[in-house]
């Protein structure tokens, strides 16, 4: 394995840490601690975090499309352009799940963070509890997220598995 492979492949992981920390983050500390803020404050912080997190998490998908077309050109390379069917069928049921994520964080970003903006600017952060409709597209971002939490492990598991072939 060259140097450029291992960069490519600690590259790949560290965007993978980025982007499933960020999740397990958001999913265990940050939103949890949020509700035991008053409502106002705690909309408030909670939008900023996940304006945050979804910046980051675009970063971190980004290095890690890069990193895995390096990858997998890499790879290919090595082997003489044989990766061989289990290579290839792994290769295809984690890209297939990274795509289910990627689909999850679009709705989330493009379909939930909208609404969320629009329902936040209308509480004005006066509000003393968390109004029904807010809360409700909260309830479907955060579902969104918790499929990726439970998705990510098994396309790293994928993914520790094309590196043993």
């Amino acid at each position: 394995m060259t140097l450029l492979h291992s960069s490519s492949l600690l590259l790949h992981l560290v965007a993978l840490a980025l982007w499933l920390g960020g999740i397990a983050f958001f999913l265990i500390v940050f939103g949890p601690a949020v509700h035991e803020l008053k409502p106002g404050l705690g909309l408030k912080l909670l939008n900023r975090g996940r304006i945050t997190f979804e910046a980051v998490s675009w970063a971190a998908i980004g290095l890690l499309i890069l990193t895995g077309i390096v990858n997998l050109v890499l790879r290919d390379q090595m082997t003489g352009g044989h990766l061989g069917q289990y290579y290839l069928t792994i290769l295809s049921v984690k890209l297939l799940l990274f795509l289910a994520m990627l689909v999850h964080h679009a709705l989330g970003v493009f379909k939930y963070g909208p609404k969320i903006v629009v329902l936040m600017n209308e509480t004005a952060g006066t509000t003393e509890s968390w109004p029904e409709p807010l809360r409700t597209h909260w309830q479907k971002w955060f579902m969104l997220l918790k499929i990726n939490a439970a998705l990510g492990p098994i396309v790293t598991l994928l993914g520790l598995a094309l590196v043993k072939r």
